[in-house]
């Protein structure tokens, strides 16, 4: 139950990041999870609270290595350093939930952990209004994991 009330108030501060005023984005990534060694897919949304601090919550498929998938989901607030025209920085902080899932023969069993995120980032403007993203960010939690994401976002 504590899992599923979790996953809710992530997924209503998404959308509820996307029904006020403000800055708005929204990013699909790709990249790597380190100690898991494995690949993942995300999406993540991003909405500006200030000029330089805005809320990024996002989620992240990881496929199956070693028989092990993951799904984590992050709520990071960033700190927006614009370095020149187009090109910006950032530190990042936040909670993370992770989930995996160990899966083989007759045999599955999963596991949900909670952790703290701390990492860097930087947006490069393509256009008027996309944008390619790289981002490190490390994860603190009962196995600690690092994660570059690459990524093209479209702000509205």
């Amino acid at each position: 139950m504590k899992k599923l009330l979790l996953v809710l108030v992530l997924a209503g501060l998404s959308i509820g990041a996307f029904s006020q005023s403000g800055s708005k984005s929204v990013l699909v990534k790709a990249g790597y999870q380190t100690d898991y060694e494995r690949f993942g897919l995300g999406v993540e949304g991003r909405y500006s609270i200030t000029n330089n601090l805005r809320l990024a919550p996002d989620f992240t498929f990881y496929f199956p290595n070693n028989h092990l998938t993951g799904l984590d989901f992050n709520a990071n607030i960033h700190y927006v350093f614009p370095i020149q025209s187009g090109f910006s920085l950032y530190p990042l902080a936040g909670v993370a939930m992770v989930n995996n899932r160990l899966s083989f023969g007759g045999y599955s069993d999963s596991s949900t952990d909670f952790g703290v995120n701390i990492g860097a980032g930087g947006s490069f403007d393509i256009g008027n209004n996309g944008y390619l993203n790289v981002e490190f960010k490390y994860s603190f939690q009962d196995v600690d994991n690092a994660n570059i994401m690459l990524g093209y976002g479209v702000r509205f």
